[in-house]
């Protein structure tokens, strides 16, 4: 697992999205804030609609779109537990079928 800081989730290229996956990431996961309290105005819904994008696109290659997530921690929540889950959601997904 590889974590890369943003200064606000809006800041999520689908390009990166895909080099990611490309270099061998079973999938990427996006950590924004709770909807409707980004700080930076719509950055939190700008990544919402790059998620949607990645996975249109993941489809339209034949790849499943499971493989890009998002996930808005809300306070209290255990981040730890939600990346865990979600790292097991990829592992089910295999390798990328890029490298095979």
């Amino acid at each position: 697992m590889r974590v890369k800081e943003l200064p606000c989730s809006g800041k999520t290229d689908p390009q990166y999205l895909f080099h990611a996956i490309e270099s061998g990431g079973r999938g990427v996961l996006v950590v924004a804030c709770p909807r409707g309290e980004c700080h930076l105005a719509q950055g939190n819904y700008r990544a919402e609609i790059r998620i949607r994008t990645a996975r249109r696109l993941l489809a339209e290659i034949g790849m499943e779109p499971e493989r890009a997530e998002i996930i808005h921690c809300l306070p209290g929540s255990d981040l730890q537990v939600l990346i865990r889950d979600a790292v097991e959601r990829f592992r089910a997904l295999g390798e990328s079928p890029i490298l095979v």
